[in-house]
């Protein structure tokens, strides 16, 4: 078995993003994104999914694979492909450098893109304002409901949920997401040419994985409260990277290090999906931007730093354009950087790129399905780059993943906790400002 055959074995078999896509194709009376038993965002059954329906949601599946890199001008970087642009820089505006996760280059854009008037909107993942631990999407339409999205939100979320209803609008938007919900959007503009047409620009952040909300969970109950009592909780920002921070209700705070949330030896669940992800890097992006970490002894800190900086990469000729003319606007201030650099800083990306060769062995011998990377130099990473032991490490590791279960989640036809879709207009948050589903 190469790749799944259904939407009900791309979740099953662990393989599901959570990006929205199939809702936003299938319509939400067949398929609804929201939280699944295993506290991920996935499709459920809402009514009958005809094969022809289904047909078209999987074409834009990245649980089935990827399209090739959108690729621009330049060699090939063996590990993080071609990079027509590379600078290091930070949002001009001091509160969005202070408030964002980094330094605040993706915030700065989008608020570029919207005052210039190249769009009408950014969709973006934002907070709930029913939940401070779910993640909604929203089109931002001005600087302050951009800036309410800044920041990371390392936990489910399902943006191209509400990318049909904002087509249908004949809107003219940007999308900022994970590589792989830009990947997935790609797919989908090769049958869907408005895609083409009003979303001019697609920008995308660095991206690690995708924990379950259950290990938001835990974070809290670290810090001695219960989820039901939280307020507000921020993962990062408000300097660099910025503390975790949470507020109940009560009027109780909590802080602590970057260092101490994640690297503290507590349990993530990350998607197994992310586990055989061979583009952290976004290729499929205009613009994407990450953390340009302090490097101490030759590793990357994360020390709080105060400013933030972010590593900015224009894959596409019209992604480069947007940070130069970003630049040029006073948006966003850029310094020289290389891809050294990069590579240096970002040793944990190249790692996977070596290693999932040998996970996708690992699926092949057992049978299992598997996205196909076409373009993405998965067979020269893993043959040619990988170690004996990074190899070994990989290939045992999804074995051990595979005949434990450890990969399986719960059928599209179980139950779920359905998600809402909002939009902000210029004055405030309604479900009524855009005719989403």
């Amino acid at each position: 078995m190469a790749q799944a055959s259904t939407i009900d074995e791309v979740v099953t078999n662990g393989l599901c993003s959570g990006c929205g896509a199939c809702e936003s194709i299938a319509g939400r009376d067949k398929l609804r994104m929201g939280l699944s038993p295993e506290g991920f965002m996935r499709p459920r059954l809402a009514g009958h999914l005809d094969r022809e329906t289904e047909a078209r949601a999987l074409a834009a599946c990245t649980g089935r694979g990827l399209p090739p890199p959108v690729f621009g001008p330049g060699p090939v970087q063996r590990m993080f492909g071609r990079i027509p642009r590379i600078t290091r820089g930070h949002a001009r505006d001091p509160d969005t450098r202070f408030r964002a996760a980094t330094g605040g280059v993706l915030t700065a854009l989008a608020t570029f893109l919207v005052e210039s008037g190249r769009v009408e909107g950014v969709l973006q993942i934002g907070v709930s304002p029913k939940d401070p631990f779910r993640n909604e999407p929203r089109l931002n339409r001005t600087r302050s409901d951009i800036l309410a999205s800044a920041a990371s939100r390392y936990g489910p979320a399902a943006p191209l949920k509400a990318i049909g209803a904002l087509l249908d609008e004949a809107l003219r938007f940007a999308v900022v997401g994970k590589p792989c919900d830009i990947a997935a959007l790609r797919k989908m503009a090769a049958t869907d040419p408005r895609i083409d047409r009003q979303v001019p620009y697609m920008l995308a952040m660095f991206c690690g994985g995708c924990p379950n909300i259950d290990s938001t969970h835990r974070i809290v109950r670290s810090l001695g409260e219960e989820p039901e009592d939280v307020a507000e909780f921020r993962y990062r920002g408000h300097g660099w990277p910025g503390p975790t921070y949470v507020r109940t209700h009560k009027g109780g705070e909590h802080r602590q290090s970057y260092d101490q949330t994640w690297f503290s030896g507590m349990h993530y669940e990350l998607m197994f999906r992310c586990k055989i992800c061979v583009d952290g890097l976004g290729e499929h992006a205009d613009v994407v931007a990450g953390d340009c970490w302090v490097m101490e002894d030759g590793k990357p800190s994360h020390r709080e730093a105060g400013d933030g900086w972010n590593i900015n990469l224009g894959r596409t000729l019209r992604g480069s354009k947007l940070l130069e003319d970003a630049s040029a606007a006073g948006y966003l201030h850029e310094e020289p950087f290389s891809v050294a650099e990069l590579v240096a800083m970002h040793q944990d990306h190249a790692l996977k790129k070596r290693s999932v060769f040998w996970r996708l062995v690992g699926l092949a011998l057992t049978g299992r399905p598997r996205p196909g990377y076409p373009g993405h130099r998965v067979v020269r990473a893993g043959l040619l780059e990988a170690s004996p032991r990074e190899a070994w490490a990989a290939f045992s590791g999804v074995l051990v993943r595979l005949f434990g279960r450890r990969n399986r989640e719960s059928a599209i036809s179980a139950p779920s906790d359905y998600d809402t879709i909002t939009a902000n207009d210029p004055d405030k948050i309604t479900e009524e400002d855009i005719t989403c589903p």
